[in-house]
């Protein structure tokens, strides 16, 4: 939360710049300590400030840039980063076994010098809210601001209209210059926003949290982090007390990270290409996975244990990335850092139970498959939560499009919009992603040169 309220007033420039340095100057200064207290603040406390912010502004630069295809985008930063994980610790014992722990180290620090470069790269997003910069033009009305909550195909729908109706007809309306306003850098804040005060513009944001939307979607991602990072610890132990041997107890935990690594891809593309929505996503992903835990508790073959792992690893990744973009969605521009870091909090908070939880389940009970029941019944309850919220959301959606009395059928003499695809989209596409190209190479590249220290544990022990 610390970084998201600073996102309130600071770049996102700044915070990865700040965050780089936390990353890299203290791992190399550990090379100089001689004893546990000086490694204990730096890597512990300066190193986990550096990787906070680079868990988090990314996602939030990523979030501003993108929009119609915002899952897509923050679906290949998880892969990439998912990679650069089985990269790093590689590429850390390569040095560890060429150069001396202290050299080692400085080796490190200097390699993470390198997200200062993708820092420099981060542009800034026009603002989409009304504090955005207003067009200079020759005595013309300004063009008025756009929504808050930007929708996903904006400018698909905005495409469409025009081309829906007749050349007569779009000729004979009067349409300010759009261009100037789109175009123009915000590199100056409007004077009222400078005035608002600090303590407004941060009651706004925590007025906007404590919305039922936003307190569901957080408690789904703490729980989704819950269970896939304590199954992760108690996998192995699980498979060798059913009798599995070494290799295929082991074998539980890669299914599981195999089905988290293709959740990232796939779930961008499902919530961008609009075959589920988000609460459907979320509702269908908790019953599998209540599901795939109560296999586990009562059926031990291995294939069907092999089974569960992938689709707890599958459900629970698609949903922890899906959380995230639900997040981006349910907020404007402004607020989306301190939101995503008080989901990361939150998540962080719940966390703590973990440890607690799995030793009583191990040296009391004597067996996960209670605490694995358990899982299953949170699963269900938060499956019967998001079909309320889903059904709240098409009996809303229901309510809006029944038409006013004495105005029923008087919007059918106008001309429909067509939505138009084909030729359409893949110029939109590519120019979509070009545009954004530089920003998003940058960000990744901070994000994944940053799990080199996360690396580093091993040189510790």
């Amino acid at each position: 939360p610390v970084y998201g309220l600073m996102g309130l007033w600071v770049s996102d420039r700044i915070l990865l710049l700040a965050g780089a340095l936390l990353c890299a100057l203290p791992v190399m200064a550990c090379s100089l300590a001689q004893s546990l207290g000086p490694i204990v603040f730096l890597y512990g406390v300066l190193f986990g400030l550096g990787v906070a912010c680079e868990e988090l502004v990314p996602f939030t630069v990523v979030s501003r840039h993108f929009v119609r295809y915002r899952g897509t985008a923050m679906g290949l930063l998880f892969v990439v980063t998912a990679l650069s994980g089985f990269v790093s610790p590689l590429i850390v014992e390569a040095l560890r076994q060429a150069f001396q722990f202290r050299t080692a180290l400085l080796i490190l620090g200097a390699l993470e010098l390198n997200m200062l470069f993708g820092c420099v790269f981060v542009d800034r997003v026009p603002r989409s809210d009304d504090s955005g910069p207003r067009a200079e033009g020759d005595g013309e009305a300004p063009w008025p601001p756009l929504p808050v909550g930007r929708t996903r195909a904006s400018s698909f729908q905005t495409a469409s209209l025009v081309n829906s109706y007749s050349k007569d007809l779009v000729a004979s309306l009067t349409i300010p210059r759009l261009s100037a306003r789109i175009r123009q850098p915000p590199e100056a804040e409007p004077l009222l926003d400078k005035r608002e005060p600090t303590w407004r513009k941060l009651v706004a944001n925590l007025r906007s949290m404590a919305s039922a939307p936003f307190l569901h979607v957080a408690a789904s991602r703490a729980v989704s982090v819950f269970v896939l990072s304590s199954f992760l610890l108690t996998a192995v132990d699980f498979g060798s007390d059913n009798g599995l041997a070494g290799y295929e107890a082991v074998s539980l935990v890669t299914a599981s990270a195999v089905g988290d690594l293709v959740s990232r891809v796939g779930t961008g593309l499902i919530l961008d290409s609009k075959v589920l929505s988000g609460d459907a996503f979320m509702l269908w992903t908790f019953a599998i996975q209540a599901a795939a835990m109560a296999s586990m508790a009562f059926v031990k073959r291995y294939w069907v244990l092999l089974a569960s792992c992938f689709c707890t690893g599958l459900t629970a990744g698609g949903r922890i990335f899906a959380c995230t973009v639900m997040i981006a969605e349910l907020f404007d521009e402004r607020s989306l850092p301190l939101s995503l870091g008080v989901t990361n909090f939150i998540a962080g908070i719940v966390c703590l139970a973990r440890p607690p939880l799995i030793g009583y389940a191990r040296d009391i009970v004597g067996s996960y498959s209670p605490l694995y029941v358990s899982f299953a019944i949170t699963s269900a309850v938060f499956t019967v939560t998001w079909t309320l919220s889903l059904c709240w959301r098409k009996y809303r959606q229901r309510m809006r499009r029944q038409p006013a009395n004495g105005i029923a059928g008087a919007g059918s003499c106008l001309p429909q919009p067509r939505v138009q695809y084909g030729g359409d989209l893949r110029p939109l596409f590519e120019k979509g992603f070009k545009s954004e190209a530089k920003t998003f190479q940058a960000v990744t590249c901070s994000f994944s040169v940053s799990l080199l220290g996360i690396s580093c544990v091993p040189l510790f022990t």
